[in-house]
């Protein structure tokens, strides 16, 4: 018997225009009938999930009458009778229709429902056979006609240009995916009432700017027809802020968006939504108690707890399917030795079969467990073709070359799991109940050694270059080393970090710290690899803020904000500052390896 490939031919192609035409004409024969799907309309009474848990708990008894609203997710025809399931925000409900019950005209209409729609049903709690709590249908409302058909895997829509570009259908498609949006609402919400419980002032500044200022970022530039002149869009909050302050509100905070004109990348989007807050007569100690406090009360809010784990799926399914290709090789090498046998092998050998399973799991079981298994499959693999059994099967002598050719494909394939699926073998948990505060230098020195601040700026390039770094010609001293924290020492910060007293190079706006003026009162709070809050004692002295601000404009008067040094001038009291970066807080919060992830549209190239 021929052996079966590891994959299956690829399905039918879909005509889809097809299923548009079948669908419209059940609008139109809905309409000979005298209904508009589109122009009825339905109060349900009751939420899908609220039905569903309330009758599982008791809360609802059996024969409760509820009203429930939603689209159409499942669809089974069981002739004089039908089931669908109903799925609206919170979650699904199965409906049963029985012809006998509705009459022949309504369960004839009934029948004209496809995937997708949208229907009101009123009807009775009830549990079937099987044990699923349903509502028996006694009356319903076509509520909204799909001219288009479900993607092709309803559930599971898995073509990332597809799940970005048409973030509807990933929604439809993915409950996982509108629970991470839905909980970055949460969080969002639970960071206002936060800032409002400890009495600060939610603002609203301008996003059009006639100078970009508050960080060093190319901006996006715009013209404004009425004014006749040149704006940017904001790449920072800050500066209005701090005009604010001078104006006396004293403690703020702002959930905007700002926007910067430069690259895009798993934890880059050039239009972000920024949190900055500001509390007058703080300073960067207070307000590294303000942000370990936040995250402490948005975790425990939203997600019940302060360790929080990071299944990594995505990065353990490309690297899963790197074992898999070479299995596909091994597999391959098998086959071409059995086309010479009288009784080839059928099917597929246990550990590919096995490995398909494990695939099947990325989705919905601990990546840990699958990495396991997966480790566990090669290895036992590998040790059954060395024994004699496995060569007798296969006709073959240690030496032969059939036998080297296939113990080396064992091997690579071994090799490559070790290497890529070991790594998930251990859970990465973030501890967010313990929060580490180390100086910026002594991180430095902790991995580049004591004498990094010692020798030269010409021996600090090198011995960068020579680790690995990134260093660009036009790089400044100050730059060398903070290439280097960014590329080796950042990524490994994965819980709570206040990295403090940072090059006062790096951040023009802060005050110098008085223990060592080549510092500034500065922390980065780094959590999951990657910096999630910077916070300041903002420097208030007019005539240093000018200094630094011109040297940063580098003699270009246009580039600096006047009116905001002016507004200094006036008076603004000692504070401490934050930002937090909401999407970047989203990734870490609900374990989302890309921040596409957390952004219900991200920007994309059109099409």
């Amino acid at each position: 018997m021929e052996a079966k490939p590891t994959t299956p031919p690829p399905a039918k192609p879909i005509d889809e225009n097809s299923l548009i035409k079948q669908r419209r004409e059940k609008l139109d024969a809905l309409r000979a009938k005298g209904i508009d799907p589109f122009k009825n309309k339905f109060s349900p009474d009751t939420e899908c999930n609220t039905a569903r848990s309330g009758f599982d708990s008791g809360a609802l008894p059996e024969g409760h009458r509820v009203s429930v609203a939603g689209r159409i997710t499942a669809h089974r025809d069981m002739g004089k009778s039908m089931f669908i399931d109903v799925r609206d925000q919170s979650g699904r409900i199965q409906v049963y229709a029985q012809k006998n019950v509705i009459g022949d005209d309504q369960f004839a209409i009934f029948t004209h429902l496809d995937l997708g729609d949208f229907v009101g049903v009123t009807g009775t709690l009830f549990r079937t056979k099987t044990g699923e709590p349903s509502i028996k249908l006694e009356a319903f409302t076509i509520l909204a006609k799909a001219l288009r058909p479900p993607p092709a895997k309803w559930y599971g829509l898995e073509d990332t240009e597809i799940r970005y570009r048409q973030r509807y259908l990933d929604l439809i498609a993915n409950p996982d995916v509108k629970d991470v949006m839905l909980k970055r609402s949460a969080i969002i919400h639970e960071i206002r009432n936060f800032f409002h419980e400890r009495k600060y002032v939610e603002v609203e500044t301008p996003a059009m700017q006639a100078i970009p200022g508050g960080a060093a970022a190319q901006p996006f530039k715009t013209f404004h027809n009425a004014l006749g002149c040149e704006f940017y869009l904001r790449i920072a909050l800050e500066l209005y802020h701090k005009r604010l302050l001078v104006g006396g509100i004293d403690k703020l905070f702002e959930i905007g968006k700002n926007f910067r004109n430069e690259g895009l990348s798993r934890r880059h989007n050039p239009e972000f939504t920024m949190l900055e807050a500001y509390c007058a007569f703080g300073d960067y100690n207070s307000m590294m108690e303000t942000v370990e406090s936040l995250i402490k009360h948005v975790a425990q809010k939203v997600l019940g707890t302060l360790v929080i784990v990071h299944e990594r799926r995505d990065s353990f399914s490309a690297a899963f399917q790197e074992v898999i290709d070479k299995s596909d090789g091994v597999w391959a090498a098998i086959q071409t030795i059995t086309l010479n046998l009288q009784h080839q092998i059928s099917g597929l050998p246990p550990f590919v079969e096995r490995l398909n399973k494990i695939a099947a799991r990325v989705r919905t079981e601990p990546t840990a467990i699958l990495a396991t298994e997966a480790l566990e499959c090669v290895h036992q693999f590998q040790s059954e073709a060395r024994t004699a059994d496995f060569l007798a099967a296969l006709k073959l002598a240690p030496q032969d070359r059939p036998t080297v050719e296939l113990q080396t494909r064992i091997a690579a394939m071994v090799e490559t799991a070790n290497v890529v699926i070991t790594p998930f073998k251990e859970a990465k948990t973030i501890d967010l109940t313990t929060w580490r505060r180390a100086k910026y230098s002594d991180l430095i020195k902790e991995k580049c050694g004591a004498d990094w601040f010692a020798i030269s700026a010409a021996e600090r390039r090198q011995k960068a270059h020579d680790m690995g770094a990134e260093i660009g010609k036009e790089f400044e001293d100050f730059e060398v080393t903070n290439a280097v924290f960014g590329k080796f020492i950042e990524p490994t910060l994965i819980n709570p970090t206040f990295v403090t007293h940072l090059p006062k190079e790096l951040v023009p706006l802060a005050k110098l710290s008085p223990d060592d003026p080549t510092t500034v009162e500065v922390f980065e709070c780094c959590i999951n690899g990657q910096e999630i809050s910077p916070g300041y004692t903002e420097q208030n002295d007019p005539i240093q803020q000018r200094d630094t601000l011109e040297h940063q404009a580098g003699g270009e008067p246009q580039k600096l904000d006047e009116d905001f040094l002016v507004a200094l001038e006036h008076g603004m009291p000692p504070a401490g500052g934050i930002g937090i970066g909401i999407d970047r807080l989203c990734m870490m919060l609900l374990g989302q390896e890309s921040i596409r992830d957390v952004i219900l549209f991200p920007q994309l190239k059109p099409k």
